[in-house]
Parts: structure tokens; sequence; C-alpha cells
């Protein structure tokens, strides 16, 4: 199986980089498990990942929230959307992206976000305790999602 894990955030504002930390860990979890990684982070999406995206059976996003306080991570599937995520082009988000080869008739491969919830973004390359803790929840989370997904028949 190839995958993309796509790590993005900026590494110098606290919890956002959580991209940065988090990949890592799922790319070589991925590789223990027999699978072709490629690894790719930055600080924003930008259209050119898709040609990192094409011919991958699945990309993992990985990224900090600020949206949801309650909630310590999720890992959904991302469905096409035209619809940004702010008014500039830092505000592309996966969803984006996967509309994006809709339009230039790529296919595109099962598409997923883990999310952890951030505390603080201020300036500085250390993540907040609490969030070091999510992130680890985050990679066990993710481990459960692969061991389940691999007792399920193909998508």
């Amino acid at each position: 199986m190839k995958i993309l894990v796509a790590g993005y955030g900026n590494p110098f504002r606290q919890d956002d980089r959580v991209g940065h930390e988090l990949t890592p860990m799922i790319a070589e979890f991925l590789k223990s498990e027999g699978a072709e990684v490629q690894e790719w982070m930055d600080q924003q999406i930008l259209p050119e990942i898709v040609e990192e995206m094409r011919d991958k059976d699945l990309a993992i996003f990985v990224d900090a929230s600020a949206d949801n306080p309650g909630e310590e991570f999720s890992i959904q599937d991302i469905v096409p959307s035209p619809e940004l995520e702010g008014l500039n082009i830092h505000s592309m988000g996966p969803a984006w992206v996967l509309d994006l080869m809709q339009k230039l008739k790529i296919p595109y491969p099962r598409t997923l976000l883990v999310s952890v919830s951030g505390e603080s973004f201020d300036f500085s390359e250390e993540m907040t305790p609490l969030c070091q803790s999510r992130v680890l929840k985050a990679l066990e989370g993710f481990r459960e999602w692969w061991s389940a997904k691999q007792t399920q028949p193909d998508r």
C-alpha cells in the first residue's frame, strides 16, 4: 500500500507544530506495518501537493486544531469540497485539494485528517504538555483505526 502522510502547520507557533511532530510517528508506524510511506511536511497546504498524492492508496493529513477545545483529537474521512477554510491561500484544506484533483480528473486516494486540539499558538518551538499528551493519544487512536481497517474489506 502506498501512503502519503502530510503534516502541516507552523513549527514556530507552539501547538501548531503538531503536524511536524505526529507525521513522522504515523509514518514510522505505517512502515513497520509494511506500507510504502512518503512523508511531506510544510507550513501550509499548497496545490502542488496534488502531485504527491497522485498514485497513492491513502493520504493522511495531520494538523493542529484550535476549533475543538473539548476534543483531544479526531480522525475523519475527507471528501472533496471547493470551500476554503478562510480567506486566503493559507486556507486550503485537504477537502479543497481533493476537489482540485476531482476537477483535474486525477483519481484521488482515500483521505484522512488526523487533527489534534491545540491549547496555545504563541511563538515557541515547544508544544504545550497537554498537546504533547494529545499527540500520543492521537497516535494510539490512529494505530487502533489502522488495526480495525485491516480487518475490514477494502473500500
